[in-house]
Parts: structure tokens; C-alpha cells; sequence
């Protein structure tokens, strides 16, 4: 091939450089430049740029009408449609996309198999692994699925569900699948089948190029020349490398088209110019494509870029938490004996038909004073959704007994009936004085009776709670314990401090003992519906936020009543740390975050700002620089409260909600937690919400005096937006994000924007108010989490000019006690409504496990009960809620909501939020119940609802459909974002929050689900099952850390991680004797401690890095009982072979084994988005009941020996 000759500079002159020059091939010129336009023009209408913008503007024309198309009219793209072919399955789904810029652009090239694939399926079909032709490509199918459709259209949702039921019982029955999604995202937003996201690719690439070599040619010699003048030799060698890739391509294209003067001879005309156009495209993509996919394998090989998922949690954090917290240390706060009884009544837990009735007479006496005309006899109206489940905390008595078979209270009486063979033993006053001691004893989890000391450990281990359910147990059985810890009522052995037995005597002699001691234990705290419930507190910033909802709300006593104000003043009391700050959870060193927010908390509920402990508060808070220092997120409550002014949040703009769909960047793509609470943010925003009487009230004007270390009149809003103090920033702000947000200052505050704004404005409030209004319905007025709970009920409150009796604002309060709990630190706010359905599928597959299933027959049957009625949209009742009517595909369509029907819930089923691992460990304990022959003949007898198959296919369903491309599962939908929204993350406290990523966690518990359904229902949708599975053992294999362990992003942290990875890998068919798994035994090998145990804390999870002294400051010698126990269950899946070790850490278990069958609460168990601790106090016990069972099932007697 001839060599390209120079380049003229503009002044005419030819500089002759030693290298590479650059000019275009003779044939594609017509096609890129030489055109008879000025040279501005000649590259916006050159062919190949024309070309390339028509894609462009094709595809996303194709992606809005797709994104605006009903569920009901789009098609499932079948088993191999969900494929992702994406490098070595390690980048994020959509070929990249999700991925980062690189990974889009060296590995993005995987979507030209899936076009191939699905056409070559469309055209001819494929058989799968049997042999049988698939259901899902037959006819046509998948050439239509490519665009996102089906071949027919228009039916309606609700037929074409009921004909799913029918058919679902039929194995291999070819049928439509709908609602699930197009190439593994929500059908909503996720419109970008293959055929799309090769078009979009393809106008990107030719724009870019068309872009570069316009670019290049014209500045050749001007870059060259420079580079000539400035001799900056490492320039001038990437710039030689950089151009000959150019050449490269170009010459080959040029050999490719045959370039010469035959070319040359047709290509002055429309048709030569339109075909030589085409083909050149075609032939540059492929080999571009091509050279991407050499270059990626090169620099993955070398180590130069190793590509790693959207998902890859990473490796270890440059920046480690240093600090730690401290308080003063042996200051024992007891809970007073007025905060726990009030005028004569105390507080009480109430559970399920007992939780709606003390909620329906407190709202009462306010029902009939909105003027609709109901009356207070109809406030069960509003109280809508599943009642199991619902916890609450009250001072009013039990009213009479319902035995309605339908209620938790003619659910225990017929089970103890048919299991005890005796009726309930009437309660008695008696049994609470005869047995106070021994109640207190079996409750203080080896602590003094209702003593908080934070300094040895600043968490709860639920006393209130445990004390009440062992009365109950005994009330109901005539002052009797179970029999595996009977002894104890004739010999009380007690505890230390530590939690350390002063006597073996009585020390279960084998492992299986230890378990079931503790089962008879766990049974104990089981309450009526059959759930167990627990402390779910931890973070510090939840409350705050509630309270300054109550009192810009006026203060309602309904919501919040003076004993409930007295516990949570004393709760933030004995948390506060000796340097006068408050954590952002309550393992967490100071953090303005924590401490202007809570702060701001304990003014509001009361406390005196001359009080020691809040002039220590105060202190640190202008200590740091004042409330201006503190994150986003406090500051937005300081705005609703009016104690900062608007100007100094960055804009939360509310019309980002009419974007299209197909918009890069919307917030229907963001995780929905995060998306949950932005919504409301956006309405406040928009609205500039502010206290009604801020101006007047004089707290709030001391309170701008007490926040700040400059008068208020005189602080500039505007230049605060982005400070915040380092302690607080976990995930700095990008500049991008800063300069972002900069520009919607600009928008929000320049005159010259106020005409477009305010009218885009309205409209985005407007939907806004929907928008909630959608999420309040379908959750029963709960909503998906406490932070978006507050702001909804603000947004209500507002949104009704202020009325506190409107009927949403009411049915707002009447679900704030959901989020309460009391323990022996006071009423905190918990993270979630509870965590009830997820510690209770735990705790039967760990009684299962023991095989223990049939003789703990009661506690069983009512776990199965509680399992039937938790599952979401299923019962009668949840079906007859305000929520069902969400479920259409209209609805989730507008309201971006993935399918609910048929999941398990985290809480509650009123809840109405499935999950894919609490979906999977629901339909888990499910199927474990199954093969218990004294649950299953209660079930035949009808003392027992039975569960149909087509419920637990619908749970199929939910698993299947939330699996994302990259072969793992997110949270509650797919991933529909892209990896690069982390770069405008705002919160700076949080890390990961702006997408819904897949976990090793989720991954394991739905595909283990998958794997336990396809044993007992094997003919149920067999090869997408066997699909799915194969899939996400290969998603786990690809995010394992180097060291052989995983990261666990829920809980602490990589002995969590390791038992998920293991135990899903070897559940998929994984080898035990495989390098994937024999690599995390070693990891897990190497961390085992000398006492026997295994121990992490919380800077685990912060740091992303194994805790190099283990639980040191709330464990047993760096060891926990919760850790250990996960450890034991990874190995012994595993079957790991160094037996020595097992029997160690199970000799670890049995010695902190309380006499009562209890274990100790130790260090905080879970975490969320990377920095905020959570509680569980249910790990203490499930986990160790597991983790027994199972090695006792897996070595037998030589764990006994000594």
C-alpha cells in the first residue's frame, strides 16, 4: 500500500515529519470530508456522519416508544435472552452497560452475539439440553423479543395472568410469559433489547469517529508541529502510538473496500456514495469491534485494565477508619422504672389482630373529625394489609382475647390443641411474681436486668422484649419451660458480665444438644403469628428524622406521645459518646452527621440547652465549624425544620421525574431505596417546605443561635452547599457532581430560568405527589423504609395545607409505631419495619437443619402459618388492600415497580416490598417445612392454610425475573442504571446507593431457592431454572476477592460473604475440592483465632477489609459467636477437611452457650451501603443453632470426642 503523504500546514508550507503521516484514503473521501461545504460543515453532513446520527436518533425513537408500551404488550425474551456474554461474565449487564467507560468500550461488543443469537432462535428455534424444543423460541418468539415486543399485543393483564395460573400446572406447556422484563431490565425503563443496543452502539462508534478523523486530519500537522516545538517525548510517543491505530484502521478499511480506481469510479454518485457508505460502516465496526476485543484481552492479561463488574465490590479502602468510638466507661445506664411503666400500665409488645386493635382505638376518638362522615367506628378502614407480622410498642392492656381462627390467638389455640393436647392455661398474675427472677435471668442474655453500659457494649440485647414473651410462654403453660431446659427452674445457675456460665454442670454433653438447648431456648420468644421479633435499631440518624417530622407537624401526641418522647430522650442520652457527639449507628465514632442530627433531636423532644450532656452536644457540633459542616442529609431536615435556609442544599429537582424514560440519567433507574427517598426530597424541595411557624417559634431561633458559629443573618447560604466535615465523608462528592450541581444553582436561582422552571416545576410536584401517594397505597402507609416514611408524611401533611386529620396524614401516623421498638437504651427507630420474615425463614431452615422439625411441632406449624400469610398479594386480605390494585402492569409500569406478587418480604407482607433473597429464604423455609410430616398433616386436616404450587411458582417467578444480566440478583429489582451514577452519589455518608447492584448475598439465597424448588418441582420451567443457576455460580465465581473470600454487603462481613459463596456455589454444583472454594476455606482458615472462633466489627464492612483484631471491643478474645457460627457454615458445606478446626469453633459455640440455651449479645451483626451498622439480635441465637446443626450432620460423633 502506498504511504500517505504530508499534511499542508495553513500557511501553506509542507512540514515533512520522520513518522507517521495522516491523510484520508482517495475512496472515503466522499464519504467522510471533501464534501463542497465550508469545512465546519462538511462533517456534520458528510454520509457516514448522517448515517450514524440516524441510527442514533432510531434506536432512542425505538427505546421511547418501548419505554411508554404496557407490561401486558411485552414479551419475555426466554432463557438464553437473559444471557449476558459480556467478558468472562464480568462486566455489567447490557454489554457493558452498567459497566464502566472502558468496560463499555473494550467488552460492549458481547451484544452482537445476543443479536445473533436471537435472530438465529427467531428464524429457526433451538433445542435445549433434553433435546425438547424450548417454550420460549418456538415460532418467532425471540426475533420480536429483540425489539422489546411480542408478536401479539394488546392483552389484557389481568386474563393473561389468570391463564398463566391455569397453565402454570401443566409441565412444558408453551405459554407467554409477561411482566418480566426486556434482556434483563425492568420492562419499564430497561427497553434497550439487543437489536437496540447494537444500533445505539453502532451510532456512537461512527460518530466518534467521524468526529476523530475530521478532528485529526485537520490538526495533524498542528499537533505534530507542537509536539515538534515543546519536545515532550513521552507526548510524542503516545500521540505516534494513538495515530498509528488511526492508519491502521483506515488502511485496512481501505484494502477491505478494494480502494483504487474502480472504487473511485462509482463513488461520485448517490447510490456509490450510499453503498460505499454502508459497507464502509460495516466493515469499520466489525474490525473496530474486533480491535476492542484484542486490546481488552491484552490489557487484561497484562494487568494494564482488569475489568471488573458494576457488582465487584472491590478491594480494601485506601482511606481506613482510624477513629473509634468512646464513651465513659463503666457509666451503667439502668432504663428507670416510670419510663417503663406509665400510670399504672407498662410497655408491652403487641403482635398481628392485638397490634391493629390498640392502633384502632388510640386513632378513634380523631376519626370523625376530618368531616367525611365515618365515624370512629371505621378507622380499620385505613389500617389496610396483611395484620401478621406487625409489631408494636404500647402502653395499652390486651383487650379480650379474639379466638377467630383467622387470628394469631385461634391459630395458637388450635395448634396447642392438636400438638399439646390440652387447652391454654388461664393466665395469671401469679406467674409473673412467682418467676420474676427466673424471667429476668432467661432475659438479660448473661447482662444485669435492664442495664446499658455502652462502653462495654452499645448494644441492646432486647431484655424488655425476651421478659415479655418467656411470661407469655409461661403464662400458656402453667408456669412450666420446655423440657430441654427444665432444669433451670429447680437449678438457677447465674452469669457474669461476660456472659460466661459459673457452672458446666449442666453443659450439653454433645453438639446436637447444645442445638436443640437452643431451640427450646429460641421458642421461648416465638410470638402468637409464629414470627420472631427483635431489635432492628442501629443507625443514630433515623429517629432525628421522625422527630422533626412530629414537630414540624404540630407535634401530635397521637404520633408521638410524652411517655414515647421521655424513651427517646433517654435513648439518645446513654448513646452519646464522651467527646459529646452521637455516631452515625451506634458503633460508630462521632460524626457531625450523627450529632447535629441528633442534636437537633433531643432540643425538639425537650431537653434544656443548659443541661450538661447538651452543652457537650453543642460543643462538638462548633467544634468542627457548625452545622454547615454536616452532610446533605441532616442539612435537608435543618431546612424543613427552618434552622438552615434552602439556599444552602444543592437543588433536588423534582422535574427530573418527566424526563423520558429512555434518558440516560432518570431517577426511576436509581436503586429504590434511593429512589424512595429522593422523591420525597424533590417535593420538599420544590415546594421549599418549611416549618409554619419557624419565624415565630422561639426554639427554632435558639436553635439558630446553638447550630452555628456565626450569627445566622450573616452565613451565605450559597457557599455552604458543598462543605461538609471529613469525618462525615465517606463517598466525596466527584467534581462532575459539584459542577452539576453548581449549574442547577444557577437554574434555581437565576432569574432568566424562573418562566420555564416554574412550569416544569409544577408539573414534576405533581407527580411527585402521585408518585407517593402510589408508594403509601401500596405499602399500607408503611413505605419501603423509615427515611422515606418520614419525608412521605411530611409531603402528605403538606400536601393537605397542614391538616392533621386528613386521611392520609392519619394513615401516616397510625404507622409510625411500625418503626418503634424499645429496649433496655430507651425507643429508638428501627431500619425497617421489622426484620421479621427474614430472621424467621432463618431460624426454621436452622431447626430443619438440626432435624428438629417434628419435635418442636407448635413452633413449626406457626412458622408455616406466618410463612403462608407473609407471602405478598397472596392471602385474601393482602389481595382486598389498596396494594393489589398496584400490581397491574399499568401501575408498575408508571410507578417503576418490578412484580410483587408472589415474593417474600423482608417485614411484613403489608409491607409489600419483595427481595430477592428474602423471596428465596421464604420459599426456602417453605419447602423445609414440606418434609415435616406433623406440619403437613395439620395442612391436610385444615388446622393449617395449605400453599398451593402456584404460589410457590409465583415465587419462581419473582426469582427468575429478578436476576440481572451479569448472572447474580439485586436487591428488589434489576439493575437499570449504569455503574457510572455512583459519580453522582450526593449523599457523602453512603457508598453504593445510586444503583441496584447484584450480591454474593442475594445471588446464593435465590439460587440455592432455585435449587431446592427444582428437587420437589422438577418439571416446573426446568431449563430456565437449570439456566438461572448455571448463571449465578459463574456471577459468584467472578466477584471472589483475590484472597479467596467474598465481601458481604449486609452484614459483617467477610465470614458473612464466605458462607453465602460457599454454600451457593456448592448448592450450584460446585466441587468441594474446587480452587474457588478451596481458596475461601483457606481464607476462612487463616482467620480462625486462638480460642477457636472466628471475629470481625464493623470496620470489616467500612474498610473493606478483613478487621485485623476481630470483634475485639464487644467479643470473647477477638472471637463472636454470630461470626463464628457463619464460618462453621461455610466450612462444613464445604466439607472442609481439617476437622480439628471445625471441632475448635464448634467447642468455641458450646462454651458461650448461656445455661438457658441463649447466647450473648456480642458486636452490631449488619450493615448497609458500606458505612451504617445495623442491629439483629436474632443472629445471636439462629445462627449458632444452624451452625451446630449442620456440623453436626456433616461429622457426626468426632465433634463429641475430646
Amino acid at each position: 500500500m502506498p504511504s500517505l503523504p504530508c499534511l499542508p500546514i495553513h500557511d501553506g508550507t509542507c512540514v515533512n515529519f520522520s513518522t507517521v503521516q495522516l491523510s484520508l484514503p482517495t475512496p472515503l473521501k466522499p464519504i467522510i470530508s471533501n464534501l463542497p461545504l465550508p469545512s465546519c460543515w462538511e462533517l456534520l453532513f458528510s454520509p457516514l456522519c448522517i448515517l450514524g446520527a440516524t441510527l442514533f436518533v432510531t434506536s432512542l425513537l425505538a427505546s421511547h416508544k418501548l419505554s411508554r408500551t404496557p407490561l401486558s404488550e411485552l414479551g419475555h425474551v426466554g432463557a438464553r435472552g437473559r444471557k449476558h456474554f459480556s467478558w468472562n461474565e464480568s462486566t455489567g449487564g447490557g454489554g457493558g452497560i452498567g459497566g464502566s467507560f472502558l468496560d463499555y468500550w473494550f467488552y460492549g461488543g458481547s451484544v452482537w452475539i445476543r443479536v445473533g443469537q436471537f435472530l438465529w432462535d427467531g428464524m429457526f428455534g433451538h433445542a435445549d439440553e433434553e433435546g425438547e424444543a424450548s417454550d420460549q423460541n418456538v415460532g418467532g418468539e425471540n426475533l420480536f423479543a429483540c425489539f422489546g415486543v411480542t408478536k401479539s399485543s394488546g392483552s389484557d393483564d389481568s386474563s393473561a395472568l389468570n391463564a398463566r395460573e391455569r397453565n402454570e400446572t401443566k409441565p412444558n406447556t408453551q405459554q407467554k410469559r409477561i411482566g418480566t422484563g426486556i434482556i434483563g431490565y425492568d420492562s419499564s425503563l430497561g427497553s434497550h433489547g439487543p437489536l437496540i443496543s447494537a444500533l445505539l452502539r453502532s451510532s456512537i462508534m461512527l460518530l466518534s469517529w467521524c468526529s476523530t478523523i475530521s478532528f485529526m486530519v485537520r490538526t495533524h500537522g498542528e499537533i505534530k508541529l507542537y509536539l515538534t516545538k515543546v519536545d515532550t517525548e513521552a507526548s510524542g510517543v503516545l500521540y505516534e502510538a494513538f495515530l498509528k491505530g488511526i492508519v491502521f484502521l483506515l488502511q485496512t478499511i481501505e484494502s477491505i473496500l478494494n480502494a483504487g480506481e474502480s472504487n473511485q469510479a462509482h463513488s461520485d454518485n448517490c447510490h456509490g456514495i450510499l453503498f460505499t457508505t454502508i459497507i464502509y460502516a460495516s466493515a469499520y465496526i466489525a474490525l473496530l469491534e474486533v480491535t476492542l476485543f484484542v486490546l481488552g484481552k491484552m490489557f487484561a492479561f497484562f494487568r494494564i485494565y482488569d475489568p471488573k463488574g458494576v457488582s465487584h465490590p472491590g478491594g480494601p479502602r485506601q482511606h481506613k477508619i482510624l477513629r473509634i468510638p468512646k464513651w465513659t466507661k463503666d457509666q451503667q445506664h439502668t432504663l428507670p422504672k416510670e419510663l417503663i411503666q406509665h400510670e399504672g400500665s407498662t410497655w408491652r409488645c403487641a403482635v398481628a389482630h392485638d397490634a391493629h386493635n390498640d392502633t384502632i382505638e388510640k386513632f378513634s376518638g380523631i376519626a370523625s373529625s376530618d368531616g367525611d362522615g365515618k365515624g370512629g367506628a371505621n378507622v380499620a378502614d385505613f389500617l389496610t394489609g396483611e395484620p401478621f407480622g406487625r409489631q408494636i410498642w404500647t402502653l395499652e392492656a390486651k383487650q379480650c382475647r379474639n379466638a377467630n381462627e383467622d387470628t394469631e390467638d385461634g391459630l395458637e389455640g388450635n395448634l396447642r390443641k392438636e400438638f399439646i393436647n390440652a387447652s391454654e392455661n388461664s393466665r395469671t398474675s401469679q406467674i409473673e411474681a412467682d418467676y420474676s427472677d427466673l424471667i429476668q435471668e432467661l432475659a438479660s442474655g448473661g447482662r444485669s436486668p435492664l442495664a446499658f453500659d455502652p462502653s462495654k457494649n452499645p448494644n441492646s440485647c432486647d431484655q424488655l422484649f425476651r421478659a415479655q414473651m418467656i411470661l407469655s410462654y409461661l403464662e400458656r403453660n402453667g408456669g412450666k419451660l420446655p423440657k430441654d431446659i427444665a432444669y433451670l427452674q429447680n437449678h438457677k445457675q447465674k452469669s457474669d458480665d461476660k456472659g460466661q456460665t459459673t457452672s458446666d454442670s449442666n453443659a450439653p454433653k454433645t453438639v446436637i444438644e447444645a442445638a436443640k438447648r437452643g431451640i427450646a431456648f429460641y421458642s421461648l420468644l416465638q410470638t402468637p403469628d409464629g414470627h420472631w421479633a427483635g431489635d432492628y435499631g442501629g443507625p443514630h440518624f433515623l429517629l432525628p428524622g421522625l422527630v422533626v417530622a412530629w414537630y414540624v407537624m404540630g407535634c401530635p401526641s397521637v404520633m408521638i406521645s410524652p411517655p414515647q418522647q421521655a424513651l427517646m430522650l433517654h435513648y439518645l442520652k446513654v448513646h452519646q459518646q464522651e467527646d459529646g457527639g452521637w455516631g452515625t449507628h451506634i458503633e460508630s465514632p462521632s460524626t457531625m452527621f450523627g450529632t447535629v442530627i441528633c442534636y437537633l433531636a433531643v432540643r425538639l423532644l425537650g431537653a434544656k440547652h443548659d443541661e450538661d450532656w447538651i452543652v457537650k452536644g453543642r460543643d462538638f457540633i462548633q467544634k468542627e465549624g457548625g452545622a454547615v459542616m454536616t452532610s446533605s442529609w441532616a442539612k435537608f431536615w435543618l431546612c424543613l425544620v427552618g434552622c438552615m435556609e434552602w439556599t444552602g442544599h444543592n437543588s433536588v429537582p423534582p422535574e427530573m421525574w418527566l424526563l423520558p424514560n429512555w434518558f440516560p440519567f432518570h431517577p426511576g433507574r436509581l436503586w429504590c431505596h434511593c429512589r424512595m427517598v429522593y422523591l420525597p426530597m424533590g417535593y420538599l424541595y420544590g415546594s421549599r417546605f418549611v416549618y409554619s411557624n419557624a419565624e415565630s417559634d422561639p426554639l427554632i431561633a435558639k436553635l439558630r443561635e446553638e447550630l452555628y458559629c456565626q450569627a445566622y443573618e450573616s452565613i451565605d447560604w450559597d457557599k455552604t452547599r458543598h462543605l461538609v466535615a471529613p469525618m462525615d465523608n465517606y463517598s466525596p462528592i466527584p467534581t462532575f457532581m459539584k459542577f452539576a450541581q453548581n449549574c442547577l444553582s444557577i437554574y434555581e436561582n437565576w432569574t432568566f430560568f424562573r418562566p420555564i422552571k416554574n412550569a416544569m416545576r409544577k408539573a414534576g410536584l405533581e407527580f411527585c405527589l402521585e408518585y407517593m401517594r402510589a408508594e403509601d397505597l401500596q405499602t399500607n402507609y408503611i413505605d419501603i423504609g423509615p427515611v422515606n416514611k418520614a419525608l412521605n408524611m411530611v409531603s402528605a401533611f403538606h400536601a393537605a395545607n397542614h391538616d392533621i386529620n386528613d386521611v392520609a396524614v392519619r394513615s401516616h401516623m397510625m404507622r409510625v409505631p411500625d418503626y418503634l421498638w424499645i429496649a433496655e437504651d430507651g425507643m429508638k427507630m428501627q431500619g425497617y419495619n421489622g426484620s421479621q420474615c427474614w430472621d424467621t425463614s432463618f431460624a426454621i431452615q436452622a431447626v430443619w437443619e438440626c432435624d428438629m422439625l417434628d419435635k418442636f411441632p407448635l413452633l413449626s406449624s406457626k412458622v408455616w402459618a406466618y410463612l403462608e400469610r407473609c407471602q405478598i398479594l397472596t392471602t385474601e386480605t393482602s389481595r382486598s388492600s389498596p396494594a393489589f390494585k398496584y400490581e397491574s402492569c399499568d401501575n408498575r409500569d408508571k410507578f417503576y415497580r418490578h412484580v410483587s406478587k408472589g415474593g417474600w418480604p423482608f417485614s411484613t407482607s403489608a409491607h409489600g416490598w419483595p427481595i430477592s433473597d428474602c423471596t428465596g429464604e421464604g420459599l426456602k423455609g417453605v419447602l423445609a417445612l414440606m418434609d415435616s410430616p406433623i406440619v403437613m398433616k395439620a395442612v391436610k386436616k385444615g388446622i393449617l392454610k395449605n400453599i398451593e404450587p402456584s404460589r410457590l411458582y409465583d415465587a419462581v417467578n419473582v426469582i427468575l425475573t429478578l436476576q440481572n444480566e451479569d448472572g447474580g440478583w439485586a436487591t428488589y429489582e434489576n439493575n437499570r442504571g449504569f455503574g457510572w451514577y455512583e459519580e453522582l452519589n450526593p449523599s457523602e455518608v453512603f457508598g453504593d446507593i445510586m444503583i441496584d447492584y447484584s450480591y454474593v448475598e442475594c445471588s446464593m439465597a435465590s439460587m440455592t431457592a432455585l435449587v431446592e424448588f427444582h428437587e420437589k418441582f422438577p418439571n416446573h420451567r426446568t431449563r430456565e431454572i437449570k439456566f438461572a443457576i448455571h448463571r449465578g455460580k459463574e456471577f459468584m465465581k467472578s466477584i471472589q476477592r483475590e484472597d479467596g473470600s467474598w465481601y458481604g454487603s449486609w452484614a459483617c462481613c467477610f465470614c458473612y460473604g464466605c458462607w453465602f459463596g460457599i454454600e451457593g456455589l456448592i448448592k450450584a454444583g460446585e466441587s468441594p475440592s474446587s480452587p474457588a472454594i478451596q481458596k475461601c476455606c483457606e481464607f476462612l482458615l487463616s482467620h480462625q483465632r486462638e480460642n477457636g472462633g472466628w471475629g470481625e466489627d464493623f470496620t470489616s464492612c467500612y474498610d473493606k477489609d478483613y478487621a485485623a483484631h476481630g470483634m475485639q471491643s464487644y467479643g470473647d478474645g477477638g472471637s463472636g459467636v454470630v461470626n463464628t457460627a457463619w464460618a462453621l457454615m461455610a466450612l462444613s458445606a464445604a466439607k472442609c477437611k481439617d476437622v480439628e478446626a471445625i471441632k475448635r469453633g464448634v467447642k468455641y459455640l458450646m462454651k458461650r452457650q448461656l445455661d438457658c440455651g441463649d447466647w450473648p449479645q456480642e458486636g452490631i451483626s449488619g450493615v448497609f451501603n458500606r458505612a451504617c451498622g445495623i442491629t439483629y439480635t436474632a443472629y445471636r441465637n439462629v445462627f449458632p443453632i444452624w451452625a451446630l446443626g449442620r456440623c453436626a450432620a456433616t461429622y457426626g460423633c468426632v465433634l463429641d470426642r475430646d
